[in-house]
């Protein structure tokens, strides 16, 4: 899940069918203690690791969290790769990439991937988008830094990045690697109004690749599918397959379902 902003709907009446909770950034507004007890007075129940987001950041998430913005962690036989790129100075800009935290957080990938071990299936988790369809777009310098440690860890089992910010869900597949971004579980972008007047498409959904006119839209050669739905992303491993089930949180039902062989 992502981007909860302290509303606490979709948290409310959450099953427990799951080993635990990974959560894409934004339980906030700004970081305040507040807003972290109402978005996590439901989610008590299961263990939660929590990617720090451009609202978080703007307040006491340091305090809460205790964590380094980027981090690894290992769960069982899997491994995850927090990151951090956006900006920390006011509500005006901590929207946009900051070009210095994202060779911050290349460093810490290159510095720490040999933790991975060789049974141990790899994910990247980021609040910013490594490719986007909504208003904020690709971020060229992030994307290109983020495909470039892809392809010369291809040997590290890296399956996924896990991405929010962008309120909505969309699904890429570059080569072997997914990137999904998980629509909001607080508030949903309105593709009609006037703050998401940049973005690409005035549509309910998207399907298959799309034109690449400029730089906010790098990768989009690889898109799958982009939903204005509030969704969560639920990974089941199988023998030789990981499902990637995307659930929308207003009906419960199964909506799009990802495979993957390893």
């Amino acid at each position: 899940m992502t981007d909860i902003h302290c509303v606490d709907k979709y948290t409310s009446g959450m099953d427990l069918d799951y080993d635990f909770n990974l959560l894409v950034g934004d339980y906030s507004y700004g970081g305040l203690p507040h807003e972290f007890a109402r978005t996590f007075k439901n989610m008590h129940q299961k263990p939660v690791i929590m990617a720090v987001g451009n609202h978080d950041a703007l307040g006491y998430s340091d305090q809460l969290v205790q964590r380094e913005v980027n981090f690894y962690q290992r769960i069982g036989k899997l491994g995850f790769y927090f990151l951090f790129v956006l900006n920390t100075n006011n509500l005006a800009e901590c929207q946009f990439v900051n070009d210095s935290r994202v060779d911050d957080s290349i460093e810490f990938l290159n510095q720490n991937i040999h933790l991975s071990q060789a049974d141990e299936h790899v994910f990247i988790v980021t609040h910013q988008p490594v490719y986007s369809t909504d208003m904020y777009g690709s971020h060229k310098y992030f994307t290109e830094q983020i495909e470039a440690f892809l392809d010369q860890n291809q040997d590290k089992k890296i399956r996924a990045v896990f991405s929010g910010h962008d309120h909505i869900f969309s699904a890429f597949r570059r080569g072997y690697q997914y990137q999904f971004i998980n629509g909001a579980a607080g508030p949903i972008d309105d593709m009609h109004s006037i703050l998401n007047g940049n973005r690409v498409w005035k549509e309910d959904s998207l399907s298959g690749p799309l034109e690449v006119k400029d730089d906010r839209c790098l990768g989009y050669e690889h898109h799958l599918d982009s939903l204005m739905k509030v969704t969560r992303t639920e990974v089941t491993f199988q023998s030789n397959q990981i499902l990637y089930s995307i659930r929308d949180l207003d009906n419960h039902q199964i909506i799009k379902v990802y495979t993957q062989d390893f």
